[in-house]
């Protein structure tokens, strides 16, 4: 057995990067005005998962602060590991950075492996963290007075030179609720997938080839499967989290789950938190009819286990590229500065954060 399937075998962590974008559907479906009721409840979850950034309301890469209703805007959505009962830093396992176009009423969504390779940025400036995965950025500043949301954005700040305007995070408690709640989801699975549950129960959850409807737990392990014969790896399973992305619109969008918006909202409580207002959110119902036309990115690059422990390498190339595509779409001028990666990964442990994992 090698380093890395003994370092996961040990690790047994729930690698769920997929639930924070299904609070984006909730976000985009339920206040499009499904009744007075919804709209009421959804208002008082927000109101009490509303936690501002310590930079305040505008990134220091804008010129002037922006809001949902007049101006392109960017929301970078987390899904975090913390679980009830414990204590201690959470990482990051699902970055998704959304870039909302006001003209075209088009949205742009790009996902971020969580084992990236990136420069993590202290925003406070005390600390030179170096190279490391991108997922540790939130773990850092957790152990650091809780400000694991903002090393993190501003690491995305760093890594795409675009503006984070907004943030929601979601721990993972939430996904095979929503996922229930919504009374499953339709999804084409492309090879035999063998995982462990939601209690990490070796092969618990059998999936077999082909087109069937999924509950919460089948879900999870549709999106989590990376080491199954033919799944992939790490590109095969961001493939199959971006069709689910696209198989849950689908389904929150009919209306028939209309009835369901409210057991998918309980889901959120307590699991969610944002700096945007709920009067921000409304504004973001100008886009409602662009949800089944989203452009997904996902971010390119390559395994590295060349200092015996493992990290996405990213292209630098493609960073550059997606990065011009957001700062476009969001309109603002085309950045000359180029992500470069390094090729040493920080050894830095003062945080308490493990450079293994």
């Amino acid at each position: 057995m090698g380093r890395l399937e003994k370092r996961n075998k040990k690790r047994k962590r729930k690698k769920v990067t997929l639930w924070v974008l299904l609070t984006f559907l909730v976000i985009l479906l339920v206040i499009i005005g499904y009744g007075g009721y919804l709209t009421t409840k959804f208002a008082h979850v927000t109101d009490l998962a509303h936690d501002v950034l310590q930079r305040g309301d505008k990134s220091a890469l804008r010129d002037k602060k922006v809001n949902p209703f007049d101006d392109n805007i960017s929301i970078l959505f987390m899904g975090v590991d913390k679980r009830k009962g414990q204590d201690v830093p959470s990482r990051s396992d699902a970055l998704v950075l959304a870039t909302f176009n006001q003209k075209d009423d088009s949205i742009k969504l790009v996902s971020i492996p969580r084992d990236s390779k990136v420069p993590i940025i202290d925003p406070t400036g005390k600390k030179d963290y170096g190279m490391d995965k991108i997922t540790h950025a939130h773990a850092y500043g957790d152990a650091r007075g809780g400000m694991g949301v903002d090393f993190t954005v501003a690491t995305v700040e760093n890594l795409f030179h675009v503006p984070v305007d907004y943030y929601v995070q979601v721990d993972f408690q939430a996904f095979t609720k929503i996922v229930d709640a919504l009374d499953g989801v339709t999804v084409d699975v492309p090879v035999k997938l063998v995982t462990q549950n939601s209690h990490d129960k070796k092969g618990a959850i059998v999936l077999q080839p082909g087109k069937q409807k999924v509950n919460g737990e089948q879900a999870l392990a549709f999106v989590r499967n990376r080491k199954s014969p033919g799944a992939g790896g790490d590109f095969g399973r961001g493939q199959r989290q971006m069709a689910l992305i696209k198989a849950m619109i689908h389904k929150g969008a009919s209306l028939t789950s209309v009835t369901k918006y409210d057991n998918v909202i309980d889901s959120l409580k307590g699991h969610f938190k944002t700096n945007l207002t709920f009067k921000q959110l409304i504004g973001l119902q100008q886009y409602a009819s662009s949800i089944s036309n989203i452009d997904m990115m996902q971010l390119k690059g390559q395994n590295d286990m060349s200092t015996g422990v493992y990290y996405f390498d990213l292209d630098d190339d493609y960073v550059n590229q997606v990065s011009k595509k957001l700062r476009k779409h969001l309109g603002l001028p085309i950045n000359s500065t180029s992500y470069k990666s390094s090729l040493e990964p920080s050894t830095d442990s003062a945080s308490g954060e493990p450079q293994n994992k």
